[in-house]
Parts: C-alpha cells; sequence; structure tokens
C-alpha cells in the first residue's frame, strides 16, 4: 500500500490519501511515507529565456537566470530543472531550509508538488482546492499554487482564448460558487467526481519525474532490517551487505556535496565567461536580459554572444588593450565596445582586423586620456 500524504504548508495541516480519497491525518511515530506533496506557496514554478540548448549549460546558468525572481539568496535555494518549451526553462524552486526542516520531520522517500501532479488538460486548465488552497496546472511546466480567493483572477489572466475548459475539482466541498463565477469569464466548467483525481494524483506520484529530493537532497535508504535466524551464513550476509550500503551512501552523500558546490561555481564561471570584466555580484537583471538579447527575436544568428564571441578573439589577441566596458543595443543589433589603447594607429588595427573577419566597424570616438587613448567601437554583424 503506497503511503502518500500531502501537506498545506500555510495552515500546517496534513492529509491523507486513503481508498481512493483523501482525509485530514496525522502522521504516527514510525510511519513510513512514501511522498509528501506539497500544497501552499513552501515552493514554485519559476522560468527564465535561456537560448542556450545543452541540458548542462542551462543547468549551470539557470540559477542566475532566476536570481531576480528568488526571494532570497541563490544558495539557499534548491532549484529543479524541470524541462524547456522554446527558449524558454522552467525549475521547480524551494528554499533550502524549509527543505531540510521537511526531510528532519517527515523524512520521505519523495517531496513531489501537488500542482504538477493535476492532470493536463487538452486546450484547458485543471483546477484542484483543497484546504483553501487553489491549486491550478495550465501546461506542461505551467503550474501553481494560491489561495481559493484569488483563483478567478488567476483565470481571467490565463484566458488566452475561447472555448477555454476548467476541470474544477472542490475538494473542500465549500466552494459552490465558485463554477459560476468562473463561467462567467467565458470558461467551459466540468466537474468529474473527486475521486478520479485522487486516482490520478496516486498513479503520477508513482512514477512522477520532478522529485525536488535530488542532488545533495537524495533520498538515503535505511539500513535493512534483518530478522533473527539460526542460519549463521545469511546473518553474515545480510550484515555485509548492510555494510556495503552504508558505506556506499556514504561516498554517494559526499559527492552530492561537491557536484552542488561545482555547480554554484560553474555558473558563476560560465557567467563571467559570457560577459567578462563584470562583477559577478552584481548580475542582477543583467544575465537574463544579456541571454534574451542573444537568443530570441530576428537576431537570433547575429545575437550579442555572437558577435561578443568574434570581438573577444580580435581584441584579445593584443596584450596591450585594456578592456573598459561593454554594451549591447538589441533593436540594432550592435554591440558597443569601450577600449583603451596606445595610440590610433593601434584602434584602426583592431578594427580592420575585426572587418576582415565579417564584423561591421566604426570608430565611435577616440578620447586622448592623457597617456592612452580610450576608444569607442560599433560593432555589428554583416547580414
Amino acid at each position: 500500500m503506497t503511503h502518500l500524504h500531502l501537506l498545506n504548508s500555510q495552515s500546517h495541516s496534513l492529509w491523507k490519501v486513503d481508498q481512493g480519497d483523501i482525509h485530514a491525518a496525522e502522521l504516527n511515530e514510525g510511519e513510513a511515507l512514501d511522498a509528501l506533496i506539497l500544497n501552499g506557496p513552501i515552493c514554485q514554478v519559476l522560468s527564465a529565456q535561456m537560448p542556450v540548448k545543452q541540458s548542462r549549460q542551462i543547468i549551470k546558468a539557470l540559477p542566475f537566470a532566476l536570481e531576480e525572481q528568488l526571494a532570497n539568496e541563490i544558495d539557499h535555494n534548491h532549484i529543479q530543472f524541470l524541462g524547456r518549451e522554446g527558449t524558454q526553462a522552467h525549475a521547480l524552486v524551494c528554499d533550502t531550509h524549509i527543505m531540510e526542516t521537511l526531510i528532519q520531520q517527515f523524512n520521505p522517500d519523495k517531496l513531489l508538488y501537488l500542482p504538477l501532479l493535476l492532470p493536463q488538460i487538452e486546450q484547458g486548465i485543471c483546477v484542484c482546492i483543497l484546504d483553501g488552497m487553489a491549486s491550478i496546472r495550465y501546461s506542461t511546466y505551467g503550474a501553481m499554487n494560491i489561495t481559493a480567493e484569488l483563483l478567478t483572477l488567476a483565470l481571467e489572466k490565463l484566458k488566452i482564448k475561447e472555448d477555454m475548459i476548467v476541470e474544477f475539482y472542490d475538494l473542500d466541498d465549500q466552494h459552490n460558487l465558485l463554477p459560476l463565477e468562473i463561467e462567467n469569464l467565458g470558461y467551459e466548467v466540468q466537474q468529474p467526481e473527486r475521486k478520479e483525481l485522487i486516482n490520478h494524483i496516486e498513479k503520477a506520484s508513482i512514477g512522477y519525474q520532478w522529485n525536488l529530493l535530488t542532488g545533495a537532497y537524495a533520498k538515503k535508504k535505511a539500513p535493512v532490517k534483518t530478522k533473527q535466524s539460526k542460519l549463521k551464513s545469511p546473518l553474515s550476509i545480510a550484515a555485509a551487505l548492510i555494510i556495503s550500503v552504508f558505506f556506499i551512501q556514504l561516498i554517494q552523500m559526499k559527492q552530492y556535496q561537491q557536484m552542488t558546490e561545482l555547480v554554484k561555481d560553474a555558473s558563476k564561471s560560465f557567467y563571467v565567461t559570457l560577459f567578462p570584466g563584470e562583477n559577478v555580484r552584481s548580475i542582477r537583471r543583467q544575465f537574463r536580459d544579456k541571454l534574451e538579447e542573444s537568443g530570441s527575436g530576428p537576431v537570433t544568428s547575429a545575437g550579442f554572444i555572437s558577435i561578443l564571441a568574434a570581438a573577444t578573439k580580435d581584441i584579445s589577441t593584443n596584450s596591450n588593450i585594456e578592456w573598459d566596458a561593454v554594451r549591447f543595443t538589441r533593436q540594432k543589433n550592435e554591440l558597443e565596445v569601450n577600449v583603451i589603447v596606445d595610440n590610433i594607429a593601434q584602434l584602426d588595427s583592431i578594427k580592420q582586423k575585426m572587418t576582415s573577419n565579417g564584423l561591421l566597424v566604426d570608430i565611435a570616438s577616440a578620447t586622448n586620456t592623457g597617456k592612452r587613448i580610450k576608444g569607442v567601437l560599433k560593432v555589428s554583424k554583416n547580414g
């Protein structure tokens, strides 16, 4: 039998799925917990523009791309990459302190998010109300959890066309007027039996691919308990297996901790590689904006990254040249590079080298600072 519980993080109430229905419950000491499903504002699905396609690069860059949407520092959030639609990357985010508290209190095998367990309705939205919280799923990765009072406002913003369906489940049996309010928004409201939803959640939780217990929070299985036996050989084998499993888990835990640190370091290194000379602490709003500039709209093939890469290659060949600033104008698809050179001839040499490599380059200004020249180059792709 699967032990499936739902936790409302706002009221701290616990619910148990049992025999095709859901009941208020308390977790008995020592009771096994296969999965704990989070209901309420304890975690959220966030998304950001991510034109890079490789999964490794997305995982490295995602924390910084989401930074401005986070309520606290990056290091205080556990970010589970969900997937990608076009240039939009989606992630499930939960506070690390909350994660550790839940693991210590409930020790579940899986930690899941209720809105992502709801059925995905073709050309529609699924809504489930439990304990005053409305879980909403409107696409593969589109999911949220809000109070029931805000449901109609959220559905009004989610309505993108006529004849959309809302599959509505009221597990509280206290929101009889909400279906009428939803119909007034222009939706077709369907109210299947609650048992259908409960069965779907049970099945979905078994094969759920977006378990929050990953990386450093991966579930560590408890040592196997063996009954006393008169046969010494089976006891010896069992003891050896338990010891082996224990040490393997210690090694895996160490590896996961190391991987977590590597991801953090790699994220910063990846950002610095893309945008040299910038302070990592001042990356708010910059990472997401610059990736949007580099990979969306009509300038995809000649975006920020490709122009910067070409310009960097030509400028960095001379060690006497210093980078001063970089600005990118998406509307013009133009990169403005400020460099400090020894003389005008050196600035012109940079221009000629970039031009020979297929870039369009103009010297916007050249200012004598006393000992050296501060030049401004405007660079764009030819075609």
